[in-house]
């Protein structure tokens, strides 16, 4: 059992957290309780590989991301080249001028909500369209292990890391919440900042997955849903992918790039699981919508 194996490797190098041990026992009560909760598992896990994968990074990144490597100051002449505000003014730079607290809030709120929304949706699919929910989240996994696998080989620098240190690059450098520090501001509260902390590393901003969560959704709802949910689905991805940048976490092109792997994850998953026609929308499907 992968996560067993995992954990014990872990705990034999010190490392054990508490996530680690839930995850284990989690996986261990669904493979022992039948066939249901076994075929849930199934289901799930993608999700699970992910979650091993992401925990994985924090090794890998020790090992291949380095300095020299670290990609800076190229990433901001390339946003200049290609979407400047005006001559030397990123978008980001000019949403560090150009915030307010209303605007903080509403950014902030795919920013808290993204990567639970994803296990949310995940629970809400397994009751009302399986078929959708496999597609989803083996596309979330594919998306994901892509995105690890770039950030070893490109290392990409956030907008608020260059702002404050320009060009050099230190592996010391700690984790930022960048505007969201804002919201923390706002509401005497630290809860961005302690969240941000604990980020595996600095260096990857490109692809953002963060813009790429909501198009996984987006692409593999498309031909399933219906005009009453399908805006909500769009509103969700272009929110996060100008709050993305409002809030100095990303640059446009990695946004770019978060919104090419989602179509590209789909694309795989389609071709893993195959393609199965879409529901036909019937009155009582059409108000279940």
């Amino acid at each position: 059992m992968v996560p067993l194996v995992y954990v014990l490797v872990v705990a034999g190098i010190g490392d054990l957290r508490v996530e680690h041990v839930v995850l284990v026992l989690v996986v261990v009560a669904l493979s022992a309780f039948g066939p249901r909760s076994r075929a849930f598992l199934a289901d799930i896990t993608p999700y699970v590989l992910v979650a091993l994968g992401y925990d994985l990074v924090r090794y890998a990144r020790r090992v291949f991301v380095t300095a020299e490597r670290v990609h800076a100051c190229d990433l901001r002449a390339a946003e200049l080249a290609a979407f400047s505000v005006s001559p030397g003014v990123t978008l980001q730079d000019w949403f560090q001028l150009h915030h307010a607290p209303f605007w903080d809030l509403v950014f902030a709120v795919p920013y808290t909500i993204f990567a639970y929304l994803a296990l949310v949706y995940s629970g809400f699919l397994y009751f009302v369209d399986r078929p959708r929910m496999r597609r989803y989240l083996w596309a979330f996994a594919i998306a994901n292990f892509i995105s690890f696998v770039v950030w070893m080989v490109f290392p990409a620098a956030p907008p608020w890391y260059v702002r404050a240190n320009g060009c050099q690059v230190s592996m010391a450098a700690l984790p930022s919440a960048a505007g969201l520090l804002r919201v923390d501001q706002l509401f005497g509260m630290h809860y961005y900042e302690n969240l941000y902390s604990r980020a595996a590393s600095v260096f990857g901003a490109m692809p953002s997955m963060h813009c790429a969560y909501p198009m996984l959704g987006l692409l593999t709802a498309w031909r399933s849903v219906t005009w009453k949910t399908r805006p909500i689905h769009v509103l969700y991805a272009i929110t996060m992918l100008v709050g993305s940048n409002y809030l100095d976490h990303h640059w446009l092109w990695d946004g770019i790039a978060g919104i090419a792997l989602a179509c590209v994850a789909v694309w795989l998953s389609g071709k893993l699981l195959g393609r199965p026609e879409a529901a036909p929308v019937t009155a009582a499907a059409v108000g279940s919508k």
